[in-house]
């Protein structure tokens, strides 16, 4: 009777190899953990003419294989080799990286061919088997011929090759894997892009090393990113070839950074300690250090773990295109390590698994942290902390976890990330909440400063006016005033209205001031005071009142677009009624899809609505002046006006350095801006035309935008009167953008000026007929924003 039994199929190399790792870089890091796995001290990686289907070499100085772990491990998918010896190396104790068995497949993502060459190190491996000789391997692997044989995995006769080196002589033990022949040839981008993961693949040695640059001691000293033995030298990735990576400036990031924070969550106390750096100190910051407690939510089961993080308040380099702030960008952000090695997508680009990035742009009002009463009381929570809020690029640092701490963690198929699930949860929120009590003590020590600024100060003009006030006294009969002094605090007060009533104190307790003018100075008490109280008010109702205006002028647009709502929404309705009573099954399904993209359009619609007047008209649109980065706002009015643009068929263009930054503006100024010059622009290109809007920051600091179309010119001697209201540049009803009332312009041009910016129509670029280009500087050094 035959007997039955499974085989595998030469098919599961592509399946397991390429489907089961995400990203080249992942594949690449895979290969080098083996090597590490293998008590390596170091892994060379070369490039060879990537941008050609090149050549990889993987190649390290650990233990290597023999012929027999060769065939019985390297051979064997999904094996268990790693398994015994409590899952640790032979040599220097390391917590195998490797779980699957199927990470040395990796090498079928990158390369069509694989060459391995490994020289045992016969001390290590004559011990598990005393008596049997010691031999290296040389073997050559072709994938496509393996796949290609449509034959189970223990039938293949070709597409691999194996020898043994029997000979070890005075070889140097080791493993070289050669990657021939990559699958496809690799773009600047892509390289770019693959360099980033790859150097990153091991943390910086600043974020292990105790701290330097902060007073008190460091919460977690030295920290042992790994589970290793003590008598472990390390391991180094040494990168060659195209992957030859520059100067490092690691050392430079940690020293500009403000504050430090370390978490200790290796128990069941999670422990927060929060330091001012030197630089921060030295620029007028208090060397106050804060420390918090909470109990671990999973104190039995975790996760557990340590991370050290560096902030900074402000960019990290004077100019956006320092290598500074470049090397930030590829190697900032909060990142994960486990055993020392990256867990990825943590901390990159575009990574926001932290939601800092989600809430600098949402700027919550406050932080619901949950802390120990001793901590809390400790640094209460701050009036409007949220507002503090940074994005990711402000932060660099790491969570360093070992394979113990992080049992209930549980990796996702294809090696990038974990599972978000509850443990998962515990994680994020241990690590966010530290970083939100940064924010909180950066709101703090700002509340603090301004206090101080303040009663400085106010101090000061007690000083001033009170040498005026002996300076008069004693000559009331002489009601001359006394010569002008020198004012200290002239040019530079924070706060007039504290000076008006200070200086009005002053004159109204002195004898040199007759009695019959003591009344009136009564009377100006009481109206500064009465402006002081409405200053706040009357500054967000101005501004509440120009942001309405602006959505006014957007009315006929809301008209045209809430009907169009109204007739895809009886659409929808419609398109039901004839889903629910159609018989026949091709029917449905056809009216399924069309009913599901009048759902769609119907979505895009209200979207692009919500969002527009949440960024005008939302609560935190007008509470606090925030830096924005110029390509965002312009997309976000674009979005509005994109059903008007395609109708039309205009070409929408842009040129705009993706870090740049406006200065301090109110976003719903800043849409409101937006929002009227580009509805401009599109009336006058009409169909067929097309709309450029170019920006860039400006040399003494600022940014300057201009926006073009190539509907008709106008004359550039006269275009100041399209700045008064009631002037239009558009004298036809437009059904879409309605006409125009000349309000547009004006309401431009009193936010701009505002800010001490101008805007005007200048000369337009080659091939376009107008262009109106603004201009917003940096507010002055010490204006509040």
């Amino acid at each position: 009777m035959e007997k039955f039994r499974f085989s595998v199929d030469t098919h599961l190399f592509r399946e397991l190899g390429e489907l089961l790792v995400g990203r080249d870089s992942t594949a690449l890091i895979e290969l080098i953990k083996n090597s590490y796995d293998a008590d390596a001290t170091f892994v060379r990686v070369r490039g060879i003419n990537l941008k050609n289907d090149g050549t990889i070499v993987i190649s390290d100085d650990g233990v290597g294989m023999t012929d027999e772990i060769f065939r019985t491990a390297f051979l064997r998918i999904a094996g268990r080799y790693k398994e015994g010896h409590d899952r640790r190396s032979p040599v220097y104790g390391r917590r195998y990286t490797g779980a699957k068995g199927v990470g040395r497949l990796s090498a079928h993502k990158l390369a069509h061919a694989l060459h391995v060459e490994s020289i045992p190190d016969a001390s290590v491996h004559s011990v598990s088997s005393p008596n049997t000789p010691v031999s290296g391997v040389s073997a050559d692997i072709d994938w496509d011929e393996l796949e290609n044989q449509e034959q189970s995995l223990e039938s293949i006769e070709v597409g691999l090759n194996v020898r043994t080196i029997s000979e070890l002589g005075d070889k140097t033990p080791g493993t070289t894997l050669r990657l021939q022949n990559l699958k496809t040839p690799w773009t600047s981008a892509q390289l770019t892009r693959f360099l980033e993961e790859l150097h990153s693949a091991r943390p910086a040695e600043e974020l292990l090393k105790r701290p330097l640059n902060v007073r008190e001691p460091s919460l977690i000293g030295d920290i042992r990113p790994a589970s290793t033995g003590s008598d472990d030298p390390g391991f180094k990735i040494i990168t060659e070839g195209d992957f030859r990576s520059g100067e490092s400036l690691w050392e430079n990031l940690v020293n500009r950074a403000h504050w430090l924070l370390e978490i200790d969550a290796s128990g069941s106390t999670v422990k927060y300690s929060i330091k001012p750096t030197e630089g921060n100190i030295q620029r007028g910051g208090a060397p106050d250090t804060y420390y918090f407690e909470k109990h671990h939510p999973n104190p039995d089961t975790g996760p557990f773990f340590t991370a050290r993080i560096y902030a900074r308040e402000g960019a990290w380099a004077e100019s956006r295109a320092s290598e500074l702030t470049r090397f930030n960008q590829r190697r900032g952000g909060i990142r994960v390590y486990l055993e020392g090695f990256r867990v990825l997508p943590y901390g990159g680009r575009r990574d926001d698994w932290l939601a800092l990035d989600r809430d600098y742009a949402r700027k919550p009002r406050s932080f619901d942290l949950d802390l120990d009463s001793s901590s809390s009381s400790y640094l209460p929570q701050q009036e409007n902390e949220g507002f503090l809020s940074q994005g990711n690029e402000q932060y660099v640092g790491a969570v360093f976890l070992t394979a113990d701490g992080a049992q209930t963690l549980r990796p996702v198929v294809n090696r990038e990330g974990f599972v978000e699930d509850e443990s998962f949860e515990v994680l994020r929120n241990l690590v966010r909440g530290g970083i939100d009590l940064v924010t909180r003590a950066r709101a703090s020590r700002k509340r603090e400063q301004q206090a101080e600024d303040r009663r400085v100060e106010e101090k000061d003009l007690e000083s001033q006016l009170s040498r005026k006030s002996e300076i008069r006294t004693g000559a009331a009969d002489d009601l001359r005033p006394a010569p002008a002094e020198p004012r200290a605090t002239e040019g530079r007060l924070k706060h007039p209205l504290v000076t008006a009533r200070q200086e009005l104190v002053i004159l109204g307790e002195s004898p040199a001031i007759p009695q019959d003018a003591k009344s009136q100075i009564q009377r100006a008490q009481i109206a500064v005071e009465l402006a002081a109280n409405r200053e706040q008010a009357w500054d967000e109702e101005r501004i509440m009142l120009r942001v309405l205006a602006g959505v006014g002028l957007q009315f006929s647009a809301f008209v045209h677009e809430i009907n169009g709502i109204l007739g895809q929404a009886n659409a929808v309705r419609e398109l039901t009624t004839f889903v629910a009573e159609a018989a026949d099954f091709h029917v449905r399904k056809r009216m399924l899809s069309e009913l599901s993209e009048a759902v769609e359009q119907l979505v895009q619609s209200l979207t692009r609505q919500s969002s527009y007047l949440t960024d005008v008209v939302g609560p935190d649109a007008r509470r606090r002046r925030r830096r924005m980065r110029l390509p965002d706002t312009v997309k976000a009015s674009a979005q509005l006006l994109a059903k008007t643009l395609a109708e039309r068929s205009i070409r929408f263009e842009t040129q705009l350095d993706p870090y740049v930054k406006t200065p301090p503006i109110f976003p719903a100024e800043m849409a409101v801006i937006m929002t009227n010059l580009l509805t401009n622009a599109i009336k006058a290109a009409d169909t067929g035309g097309t709309v450029s809007v170019s920006g860039k920051s400006e040399p003494n600091g600022g940014i300057s935008l201009r926006v073009e179309n190539t509907g008709t010119s106008i004359d550039l001697s006269d275009s100041e009167k399209w700045f008064r209201p009631f002037e239009s540049t558009t004298l036809d009803v437009d059904v879409v953008l309605g006409q125009g009332l000349g309000l547009g312009l004006p309401i431009t041009r009193r936010i701009v000026e505002e800010y001490r910016g101008r805007v005007k129509f200048v000369e337009p670029s080659n091939g376009f007929a107008t262009a109106v280009e603004f201009f917003l500087p940096l507010p002055p050094q010490g204006a509040g924003a």
